[in-house]
This record gives C-alpha cells, structure tokens and sequence, in this order.
C-alpha cells in the first residue's frame, strides 16, 4: 500500500475509534504518517532544480487534525519546478485530501511574509520535511530579518481584537480555531516565541494551563472532524453527544473541558497583548463618566469610590485609566495582600466594576487571576466557567450573568419609554446590576438554582456589609427571575388569578419592577430565541396588568410614594453606625416602623444588631417600672410562639409589643414588659434563665406548655368580662391577610394566640400589641404559604382557631369576622 494509501487508512481507522488521546498524540501521528507520504513523494520528483518541501500552517507546528488542510510549500532555489510540483500535489489531489499548496523561491517567499501577515505567520510555522536543507536554513535567516522590523504584538493583538468584537462573550457554540481564545489564539503566542528563538530572545516560558487548554481544544476539534466525517470546527448543539462519546466522556465533563480552555486562552491573551483592553481619548471621557456617575444606590448616605488602598478598589482605578489594561506593581501587591474584610468604599467599587462593562469584566478577571475571587468572593469560583448544555444558552455561566449586567446596563440607558421610566422610579441601578449578577449564582449545585442562589446572594451580601434592604431586594430579585418569564410565556395571563399569583409572590410595586427589568435583561443575556418582539409583548402585558394592582400606571408607577421619614434624627442618634446601614435599616422595615419607633430606640437596635451572630439575642433596658426588651434572631417558624411561652412560663406580663421581620428575615421584637414582682422589676438572674429558656425551646430541647399554664392559674386575673372578637380580612395594601384580636388580657395570652396562628398555618409578618387597662388589642399580618388568605372559608376557620384558643367563657361564644371592609 503507498504511502497516501496508509495515512487515508490510519485516518478512517482513527475517526471510527480514537487514537491514544484524541489530542497531541493523534496529531502527532497523523502529522509522522503524513511525513512519510510528503518523504517519499519528494523522492519521487524529479530533481532537475534543488527544492525542499516544507510543512506549514498547522502541518508545520505538528498540530495536523484528522480532516485540517495539508499545507505544504514547495520552496526552490529558482527554475523550472512544474514538473517537480505535479509529482508532488497530484497524489495528494488525487487522495481527496484538500491542500494549501505553494511553489516559492526564497526570496518569493519572504516578499510575500512583508506584504501579508497570514503568510509571515505561515512561514513562522515553517518545518523541512524532505529535500534541501540550505534552502529552508535560508529562510529562517531572512525571515528573522523580517520579524526584527516587525513587532508581531500589536497584529495578534488586532486580530484578537476582532475576534472579541465578534464575540464579546465566551459562547457554547464556540469555533475552536477561528472563534475567542481558541486555537488561532493559542497559535498567535507560538508566533511570539518563534520570532523570539529566531531573534536570538529568551522565549515566554509555556505553562501548565495553556498546555492543558492547548489540548483539549485539539481534542476536541478532532472529535468534531471525527463525528462529521469532515472538517467542522463549531462545537454545535447537534454535534455535542456524539463528540463527547467520541472522547469516551459525558457530554458536561466535554463542554466544561471546552469552556476551561477558552476560558485559558482569554487569559493568556490578555496577558500576552494588554492593549486588548486600552481606551482611547480623554480619561475623564464617556467611559469614566459611565463608572462614576451612572452606578449610583437610592440611599442618601452614599459613599463614593475613593483612593482607599484595596483589591475593589485599584481594580476601579486601573479599569478607569485610559490606555492598556494593567495593575501597577503596588497595586498588585495590595490584591495579593487584601484580606476578606469589606468596607463602605470597597462595596461601592465592586458595584463599579460589575457595572462597567468590558473593562470592569477585564479587572475583574484580573483579580481572579490574583486570587482574590477564591479568598474574598467563594460563592463565584462554582460558576466560573461553568458549561450550559440546555440549547437555548449562549453563554457559559459566569459569561452569561456578565452579559445580563451588561444588558441591564443598556436598558437603564437606552430601553424603551416603560423601561426607563420604571428605573427612574426605581431609582437605584446598584439593586439592579447586583441583581442581573446575581441572578445564576446557584447553578451548578444541584436542586433548585434560584433558591440556592437567593441563599447566597444574602450570605454574600451580608458578609460583604450590604444593608438589609440590599439584602433582601437583590436575594428576592434572584429567587423570583424566572417567575415573569414563566407566567408570562406558558400560562394565561388574562386570568385574574394567574395575576394574583404574581402579585402575592412579589408583594410591592418596587420589586415587580426589578423582576420586570431583570426579566428583560436576563432573556437578551440568554440567547437570540429567548427575546422576540412577541415575547416582549407578552411580558408588558403582564407587568402592566401586575403594576395596575399596585395603582401604577402604564407609564411607569404614579403610585404615592413610600413613606420616606426624616432621615437626619435616626443618624443623629445612630452616630456610631454608617449612615447608609442606618437607611437600610429604616427602608428593610414597614414604613410604621419609623413612624412609631424612637430614633433612641432605632439607635438601640441597630446596636443589638451590630453584635448579633446568629441564633436569638435578648437585650434589656430599664425603664421606670418595668423593662424595654428587643429580641434579635433570624425568622423561623414558631419563634414568636417561642419568644411569647418563654415570657409567660417566667412570670413576664408584656404591656406591649411591636413585632418587625425586616426584609432580610431578621426579627426585631421590642416588648414594654413588667414581672410578676411588686415594683415589676426582672433581676438579672431571671432574664439569664428566660435566655436560657429561649435557646432551649427554640433547639427543641424544652416544651413549656405546663409551665404556661401554671402561670396562668396563678396569675388568673378578674375583672369585667371581655367578649373575644376575631377579625380576618384581606389587606390589599400590603398583600397580607389581618387578623384582628380583641380579648381579655391574661398571662400567656400572647402565646396562645400566636400558638393558634402557628397551628392555622400561618406566617406572621407584622404584629401590633397593646394592652388597654384589662383588654389586649392585637393585629397581625399573616400570609399562609407565602399568599394571603384570599378564600372566605379558610379565613373563616382561622378566625375560629384563633377564637377557641383566646375563649375564657364558653357562654359567651365570640365574634369571627371575615367581611374585609370591617375591623
């Protein structure tokens, strides 16, 4: 069998069954196995005029994939070389091989290496295969003298450029030769080096990771050659399966393979060719302009970016600088040094920089490359560069939350007239790119990814300094962004109780507003057949149906404005705290909370939140005859049960109650309570044992059902008869139900009545409790599974539980009423 006829033989045999690793070792062979064939077809020629045949391209760098052209130079020392030419091509022709053929003398050659660059860079992968060695050593002398003159960075660094504008994110679908950090990317840096060894200059060491990459792209391009029977160089939707068998791998193991090394070659490139990311023009100009002045949070007490010496922070700087993209020699030893401590500047710097666009995106990965996502930001390194099989992503993870930031940044500027209208009102674009960001973080842990990522999101937000109301915006931004594009393009969204869904999961106007601009951005981040012109209409429709519920109009909101209080009292007292947290406070509680707590009191609890880590926290303040008490903990199911049995088993009468659950699902509880000696003093000693009991019940280590009803045999009280009244309605305002009760006041009575509500199903959002003389009047805002109780009859059978457990006299029957227009 010739030659020819062995190389067409180990091909077909290495596309049905992969040689060695599919990689570097099929290449390698094919490339020997083609050697042979190129050997015996120059000692066949006729050897009238001394030539070489000399391999190019990815022949010449040994990187032949099993259907890649055979680029071959038939370089001669002047002449007649026709004949010599057919009895080279014509066996290769005639094989059914496609060949990149040239017939050059030296100084041919070298002129066209000076006229265009695709062939300089050919000849720089120049390997003598057979024939005259002298000439090819020529060639390598002139051909240095054609690089000393010719700086190949700025070339390689244009046409990764345009392969950047081509693809401003990493795609799925990607082109592994031509298309962002493939192939033709890791190739350019073997240009760099062979220039170098030409030149006589130590060459760029290569390393572990661009080896690796280097690798799997040619793997993997093997396996797309192998699986079309041709070549094909597009990891395509259709194609992936049978690559990934191809390669003996899962098809998710292969695409993460894929995106890793992508990923490698982004990075080397912006390592090899740093004008990549230079600006032009005046650095005060619309890029700077965009990073200090378009990123702004709704709270007053704002803190800019400063000169402060942190990774957030130079990372903004060196993004904000004109020119190429780089950290200066200090800078780099200030990320390398940063701990995982967050401070005022460093939050608004990191909104910043997500915010910024390409840039931002280059220092961010900047840092990453420092280590200061793994010490500093955990929750990202799972996504990074994590692969999205499902067809309708573009985009690996991380690259897609990148792309939606951006997309929301495009909307804030340039949407249309209901977009720009609703992030006026919503007036604050932090929330929203830190929602955009944020909204993915969960994939790649199994179970519910927007769940998962709500959790993380308020860890990272919280360990970050975040205030609650942040917290809580952005957290229930990331755990509903799929609720409108799922209402609004699989159910009927002209059924009014599709719409109350929808309404009872966001609960105000302002957080249907973020989901509606997420929602946009999130689909045009997702790829082209997630955002139509009907799609589009179809989400409108819904908002405007959704926000008419709130009043908004459908311009925008025309809705009256929350209750904003003056800010200046509560910072006053508050000195020790941040401005801003103080704003956070206030705006993360229902707007009755600033209008009935003092600024002492506020100042007070943001003192006890301060030192709060975990569990539940009693604080305790003296107050003439009696005792103010804030109870801080995070919100759980039958805390407030707990909290008010811990009370009444300890001899504690509470006059009154003001019961908050801030938006980030932190309880602040604040009792006026008295004991059950005569001057109503608690001593210290008891307030360690309610504590004490408190941790108890809540771990489900005590029940003190009997100790409650000691107490309350005990303590029996008379007095003129109280009827118990229930009342259960709809509070639209608030998307809650209200239940109103008015009874006999009586040690445990608190208890027993959360203790019905507990059992009722209900979660209690807001309570109010005062005490008049020997009647206890309470309201409480409940929802049932995360929805008000919009059924009659299910508000009906919470009223009777609520009237069973509170009746002291059965001749007396109470009141249950369920009519929302009564109190």
């Amino acid at each position: 069998m010739s030659p020819v006829g062995q190389f067409l033989e180990f091909r077909d045999a290495a596309q049905a069954e992969r040689f060695g690793d599919g990689g570097p070792t099929l290449c390698d062979a094919l490339t020997d196995t083609l050697d042979r064939v190129v050997v015996e077809l120059y000692t066949e020629a006729p050897q009238d005029v001394p030539f070489a045949l000399v391999a190019l391209g990815g022949y010449g760098r040994r990187e032949q994939c099993l259907h890649s052209d055979v680029d071959l130079m038939l370089l001669h020392a002047g002449g007649d070389v026709e004949d010599a030419a057919a009895e080279v091509f014509r066996p290769l022709w005639d094989a059914g091989l496609k060949v990149g053929h040239s017939v050059r003398t030296v100084p041919e050659a070298i002129d066209a290496a000076r006229q265009r660059f695709d062939t300089l860079t050919s000849l720089l992968s120049a390997r003598l295969v057979a024939g005259e060695a002298d000439l090819y050593s020529e060639l390598a002398v002139r051909l240095a003298k054609v690089v000393a003159g010719k700086p190949l960075a700025p070339l390689l660094g244009a046409a990764e450029r345009e392969r950047r504008d081509l693809e401003p994110y990493p795609v799925m679908a990607a082109n592994l030769k031509e298309g962002r950090g493939g192939l033709r990317t890791f190739q350019g840096l073997k240009w760099e080096r062979r220039r170098a060894a030409l030149l006589g200059i130590e060459p760029t060491p290569i390393g572990e990771g661009e080896t690796e990459a280097f690798a799997t792209l040619l793997t993997i391009r093997n396996a797309l050659h192998a699986v079309n029977g041709r070549a094909h160089d597009t990891f395509s939707v259709g194609l992936r399966e049978p690559v990934a068998r191809w390669m003996g791998k899962h098809p998710e193991i292969v695409a993460g393979m894929l995106v890793k090394a992508l990923h490698e070659g982004d990075r080397l490139a912006d390592r090899a060719w740093p004008d990549l990311q230079a600006t032009t023009g005046d650095p005060l100009g619309s890029f700077r302009k965009r990073l200090a002045g378009t990123i702004k949070s709704r709270f007053r007490s704002e803190v800019q970016v400063s000169d402060a010496n942190s990774a957030l922070t130079v990372a903004v700087a060196a993004a904000g600088r004109p020119g190429a993209l780089r950290f200066t020699r200090s800078e780099i030893e200030v990320v390398e040094s940063s701990d995982a401590s967050w401070h005022a500047a460093d939050r608004a710097a990191f909104v910043q920089l997500i915010g910024s666009g390409e840039r931002g995106r280059s220092a961010f990965s900047m840092l990453d490359r420092l280590g200061w996502v793994d010490r500093v930001f955990p929750e990202w390194v799972l996504i990074r560069g994590a692969p999205q099989l499902a067809p309708f992503h573009d985009h690996p993870v991380d690259s897609h939350l990148w792309r939606c930031t951006d997309e929301m940044g495009t909307l804030l500027r340039s949407g249309d007239d209901l977009a720009r209208s609703i992030a006026e009102e919503i007036g604050s674009p932090e929330e929203l790119y830190l929602a955009a960001f944020f909204h993915d973080i969960g994939k790649r842990r199994g179970g519910d990814h927007a769940k998962i990522g709500a959790d993380l999101t308020v860890s990272f937000c919280r360990r970050a300094g975040f205030g609650p109301a942040t917290t809580a915006a952005v957290a229930h931004a990331v755990r509903h962004h799929l609720l409108l594009a799922d209402v609004a393009f699989r159910r009927d969204i002209g059924r009014d109780e599709v719409i109350d869904e929808v309404i009872d999961a966001v609960g105000t106007l302002r957080r249907l507003q973020v989901l509606y601009l997420l929602t946009i951005a999130d689909a045009r981040a997702t790829g082209s057949s997630m955002w139509t012109d009907w799609k589009a209409s179809l989400l409108r429709t819904l908002y405007i149906r959704c926000a008419a519920r709130f009043g908004a109009a459908e311009s925008g909101g025309d809705v009256v404005a929350a209750h904003e209080p003056d800010l200046e009292p509560f910072t006053t007292a508050a000195e020790d705290h941040e401005p801003r947290m103080v704003e956070e406070h206030l705006a993360a509680m229902p707007n009755e909370y600033s209008a009935t707590t003092s600024p002492a009191d506020v100042a007070w609890h943001l003192d006890a939140l301060k030192t709060w880590s975990g569990g539940a926290e009693i604080h305790v303040k003296d107050v003439g005859s009696g005792h103010r008490v804030v109870v801080v903990a995070d919100d759980r199911a039958g805390f407030l049960f707990a909290v008010a049995s811990v009370f009444a088993a300890n001899g504690i009468d509470v006059f009154e109650a003001r019961l908050f659950t801030r938006d980030d699902g932190i309880v602040v509880d604040t009792f006026q309570v008295a004991g059950d000696t005569g001057d109503g003093t608690v001593p210290d000693r008891r307030w360690d044992r309610i504590r004490a009991d408190l941790a108890a019940v809540l771990s489900g280590d005590l029940d003190l059902a009997d100790r409650v009803a000691e107490r309350a045999r005990a303590y029996r009280r008379s007095g003129p008869a109280v009827p118990v009244r229930v009342t259960v309605a709809d509070e639209p305002a608030t998307g809650h139900t209200v239940v109103r009760v008015r009874c006999a006041d009586r040690i445990g009575r608190l208890a027993q009545i959360v203790g019905a509500l507990t059992e009722a199903g209900c979660e209690i959002h807001y309570a109010k409790l005062d005490v008049r003389g020997d009647e206890l009047i309470d309201s409480f805002l409940v929802r049932r599974d995360g929805h008000p109780i919009r059924d009659e009859a299910q508000r009906a059978a919470v009223g009777t539980a609520v009237s069973a457990a509170v009746e002291q006299s059965p001749s007396r029957p109470p009141t249950v009423d369920t009519d929302a227009g009564r109190s």
